[in-house]
C-alpha cells in the first residue's frame, strides 16, 4: 500500500511538473516564532512551541486563489506576576485553521518558482488544556484572525517558505496588550 502511495505521488508530480495548471494543491507543515512575548500585563510568554500541518487548494493562473484547511497547536509556557509572586505554566491551545490568499506564481528556471502571497488567517480556539493560571475558552480569544503574508520557493513538487502573521485580536479577550506576531518557516508538497 506504501509503495502504491508513493508511485502515485510520483506520477502526479511528474505530470504537474511539466505543464502550469489552472489548479493546484498541496500539503503543508510548519512551525511559528513569537515576535513579542507581553500578551497582558504581567503576563509574559516564555516559550512557545507550535506546529501546523494542513492542505490546500488554488485555482487560477499566474496569480491564486487559495483556501486551506489544517490544524495547529501552540504549547505556551507563560509567566505570570501578580502582587502574590510569579507563577508559571505550561498552557496548550489547539486551534482550527482556514487560509485564504492570494498566491502569486513568477518563474524563476523552469523547475524553481517565486510564489509570494497574502492573506488572513482564521484560527478558531477548539481546546485550552487545563492549567494553574486559569487561562481557559472563557478568558482566551476564541476566533483570532491573522493577517499573513510571505513567499514560498519551489523546487519542482517541494515547497519552502517563509511567512509573518499578524493578529488583528489580543490573545485575551477585553484586555489591552501586544497582539501576537509571529515569523513562520513550512515546509512542504504542491501538484
Amino acid at each position: 500500500m506504501k509503495k502504491l502511495i508513493v508511485i502515485a505521488i510520483l506520477l502526479i508530480a511528474s505530470l504537474t511538473a511539466s505543464a502550469q495548471n489552472w489548479y493546484q494543491f498541496g500539503f503543508r507543515v510548519s512551525t511559528q516564532f513569537p515576535l513579542n512575548r507581553e500578551y497582558a500585563e504581567g503576563v509574559h510568554l516564555s516559550t512557545l512551541r507550535t506546529v501546523h500541518f494542513g492542505g490546500y487548494f488554488r485555482a487560477g493562473m499566474h496569480v491564486y486563489g487559495e483556501v486551506g484547511f489544517g490544524y495547529q497547536y501552540f504549547k505556551n509556557v507563560f509567566t505570570v506576576t501578580n502582587p502574590e509572586g510569579e507563577q508559571e505554566d505550561m498552557v496548550e491551545t489547539r486551534h482550527l485553521v482556514i487560509p485564504i490568499k492570494a498566491v502569486g506564481d513568477v518563474p524563476i528556471t523552469k523547475k524553481i518558482r517565486f510564489m509570494p502571497y497574502a492573506g488572513i488567517v482564521y484560527q478558531p480556539l477548539l481546546q485550552v488544556t487545563e492549567n494553574i493560571l486559569g487561562f481557559d475558552k472563557s478568558n482566551i480569544e476564541n476566533h483570532p484572525t491573522l493577517l499573513t503574508t510571505g513567499f514560498d520557493f519551489r523546487f519542482g513538487f517541494i515547497t519552502l517558505g517563509v511567512d509573518y502573521r499578524y493578529s488583528f485580536h489580543h490573545f485575551f479577550k477585553g484586555v489591552d496588550g501586544q497582539r501576537p506576531q509571529y515569523i513562520g518557516i513550512s515546509a512542504g508538497v504542491i501538484f
